[in-house]
């Protein structure tokens, strides 16, 4: 871990930006709030920015209030939490940073900062930033315990995926004895839906297939249904996972389309590398057991391509 050269740079500057990949999760939201409450911590001015709104689910974390989705302006050094390239951001600064702080845990992160802390065997990049405030000496209140835990909670399927191990589980101890309402985070961020989130969840399950002899299984979206129930892009988090838990199946998918572009959300159960397979769409990419690509056809025209892709890596 490079702390210094992270230290060197925050205490070199006074203004930041802090910024994550579109489609906000759990963590990408508390690793923001969590290095905000830092930031601010040192008298430095701090500016939340994202392109997507919060989720519902996670707006009980303390600040999220403050992420903004007005363009920054002026002189400042951005920093990039979760983001494995400045593209998922889904912005471009209207003028360059003064530098660039990359903090991540995806493998195909491209090190496009001055300052890269890319950690690929973290669970999550909540867990990075917990790493460097323990590491460094740095208390934090609870309301950052919380945030951090958030980040961790999602990013590990709720301790239900493989990245779960006894490292994490002691850093989540730790973060509980710090004032973490671990029951509390927990049922915010599984267990509380809106009428039309559930709605949504329902027309969604009402979708599910299975292809290459059961291997795969696959729900859908469209995005026009959003409008006909009223409900969020973000009332649709977390159904991807539930696409690998029939038997038999290998790889699971969840697809939400336009008419023009079909997004895919992958699952594996561990056999099949799933982030390879988003690698081998322009622009994909992830984890070997989640990972997500978009392709810039209709659905129908989109599945074929991605269920070949599969069938390879089965076969």
């Amino acid at each position: 871990m490079i702390w210094h050269d992270l230290l060197k740079l925050i205490n070199d500057h006074n203004r930041f930006v802090i910024s994550s990949h579109l489609s906000l999760d759990g963590d990408s939201v508390g690793s923001q709030l969590a290095f905000y409450w830092y930031l601010n911590s040192l008298g430095k001015e701090v500016i939340l920015f994202d392109i997507d709104p919060v989720p519902a689910k996670f707006v009980f974390l303390k600040n999220t209030d403050l992420i903004q989705n007005r363009m920054p302006e002026g002189e400042y050094v951005l920093v990039v939490l979760d983001c494995s390239n400045p593209g998922r951001m889904g912005w471009s600064p209207p003028s360059q940073p003064q530098a660039i702080i990359n903090i991540d845990h995806h493998r195909d992160n491209t090190r496009f900062g001055n300052v890269n802390i890319v950690e690929t065997t973290a669970a999550a990049t909540g867990e990075i930033i917990y790493k460097f405030f323990t590491s460094k000496k740095i208390d934090f209140p609870p309301h950052v315990a919380e945030a951090l835990y958030a980040a961790i909670l999602t990013d590990t399927g709720g301790f239900r995926f493989s990245n779960t191990n006894s490292r994490i589980l002691r850093a989540c101890a730790d973060l509980a004895d710090r004032g973490t309402d671990c029951a509390m985070v927990y049922e915010k961020v599984f267990c509380s839906h809106s009428r039309k989130a559930l709605l949504l969840q329902s027309r969604i399950w009402s979708s599910l297939s299975f292809h290459l002899d059961g291997r795969v299984c696959i729900m859908e979206m469209p995005l026009s249904v959003l409008d006909e129930l009223g409900a969020h892009y973000s009332d649709s988090e977390g159904m991807a996972d539930f696409t690998i838990t029939a038997e038999g199946v290998e790889v699971g998918i969840m697809a939400k389309y336009s008419d023009t572009e079909t997004h895919f959300s992958l699952r594996s159960k561990g056999r099949v590398d799933v982030g390879k397979v988003a690698q081998r769409v322009p622009g994909g990419g992830g984890h070997s057991s989640a990972a997500g690509c978009t392709i810039k056809q209709s659905f129908s025209l989109a599945l074929p391509l991605m269920l070949s892709i599969i069938e390879k890596e089965l076969s």
